[in-house]
């Protein structure tokens, strides 16, 4: 089991590395390359979120340390991860998206650029569906509720570990990266995606610590298995092949003759 997740995750790089080799901007295509591997990913990755649905275990795993609720940093919290915390990250992607493939050449940039947006949207998703059957399972204690050796009265107080509010923007930070190492060209768009969602990840980790939501090992769980699922999730999506012939602009100097020879020995 310790060696499974790091294989899957050189599996998935291996699957995706080598159409990065490929002239052109790295625009991705559909899941495993066709719309039907799209829309059975999509589907799986919705059907995920039914993990609500468990009933919540309320187990005797304690919080690491008792913490007051601070409300303030609690509603901080919400606005950087959670639902909003995701919608800001997928936006702010988006528009840098679209201006990476903008400036590659790639026809109706904004247009392809949704295409990414699904490619983060589903790896929020199942992250946050694999979160919450993992909360339903464990029925941690929330610090702001942890004391002694008693936790609260309601299954709120139950189900910390792990984070719900760093999973999904971990998962976009995740899928982000996998596509910033695929990059062709002016990465600078991607790797400026990739900043803000790393970003909402750690400022999402400090806020809930601080609310008394979480312990460290809560965030680091959600931190974690986020960055997995969503890098997993983009790896499956192939780099697509693209009409634009210099990803990085024209070659210096003069445009080079057509070759005398071709491979089908033709003159």
């Amino acid at each position: 089991m310790r060696t499974a997740v790091p294989l899957a995750c050189v599996g998935a790089l291996a699957w995706s590395t080598p159409a990065a080799a490929q002239v052109g901007p790295a625009a991705p295509d559909w899941a495993f390359g066709t719309p039907a591997g799209e829309v059975a990913v999509a589907a799986a990755c919705t059907a995920s979120l039914a993990t609500y649905l468990l009933p919540q275990r309320r187990s005797a795993w304690g919080a690491a340390s008792s913490v007051e609720r601070d409300e303030t940093l609690g509603l901080a919290s919400d606005i950087t991860g959670a639902a909003v915390g995701t919608l800001l990250v997928l936006g702010s992607g988006y528009a840098l998206e679209g201006g990476y493939l903008a400036g590659a050449g790639v026809p109706h940039p904004f247009s392809r650029a949704l295409r990414t947006s699904l490619i983060e949207v589903e790896a929020a998703a199942l992250a946050t569906g694999l979160s919450s059957m993992i909360k339903r399972l464990s029925g941690r204690c929330r610090p702001r509720s942890w004391r002694t050796d008693r936790c609260g009265d309601t299954d709120l107080d139950f189900d910390a570990f792990p984070s719900g509010h760093t999973t999904p923007v971990a998962a976009i930070a995740g899928a982000r990266l996998n596509l910033a190492l695929r990059t062709t060209g002016d990465a600078a768009p991607r790797l400026g995606a990739l900043a803000i969602a790393e970003a909402a990840t750690v400022v999402t980790m400090a806020l809930r610590i601080g609310s008394g939501a979480h312990s460290w090992q809560d965030v680091g769980a959600g931190m974690i298995l986020g960055h997995v699922t969503g890098f997993a999730i983009a790896a499956i999506h192939p780099i697509a092949p693209s009409e634009a012939l210099y990803a990085a602009g024209a070659l210096p100097g003069p445009t080079p003759e057509p070759a005398t020879v071709t491979w089908s020995w033709t003159f």
